[in-house]
């Protein structure tokens, strides 16, 4: 398997990965904002996690057969950083995002994709910014409140 096609399953299982930690942590949450951010990040980060698996069968291989012990590991850092308390699970989030923002900028620059690979990554890169704002901003309402 070719670098690019590891790289777009390390992206699928990434995808997945920030999917669980999202859906177990809004759970422990009851700040309406904070948990509509939330929801609305499982449901994005699902769709890359889907796009990135139609891509990779359109380039006639398979998504990764593990990729389900990355969504086990999401689950638990997501469970894990929710006892902590509500700021360290969203600084945990924020994290998280400016990784991915970087391992995908690392990916556009350093691989040799396609054109439709290519504009999947840029869209995704843009999804994430916005979590990083959206978990940025959820910080400083928590802030505010104590």
């Amino acid at each position: 398997m070719n670098k690019a096609m590891c790289s777009l399953n390390f992206m699928y299982s990434m995808e997945r990965f920030a999917t669980a930690i999202y859906q177990i942590q809004k759970g422990g949450f009851n700040n309406k904002s904070v948990t509509e951010k939330l929801t609305y990040a499982v449901d994005n980060e699902r769709q890359h996690a889907l796009k990135i698996s139609n891509r990779i069968i359109e380039l006639n291989n398979t998504p990764s057969r593990l990729s389900f012990l990355f969504q086990i590991a999401g689950s638990l850092l997501g469970y894990v950083s929710r006892c902590f308390s509500k700021t360290f699970a969203l600084k945990t989030d924020l994290a998280i995002e400016k990784r991915a923002v970087k391992d995908y900028s690392y990916f556009l620059k350093t691989l040799e994709l396609d054109d439709t690979t290519n504009m999947l990554i840029k869209s995704i890169i843009a999804d994430e910014e916005l979590h990083i704002r959206n978990w940025q901003d959820s910080i400083k309402l928590l802030k505010s409140k104590t």
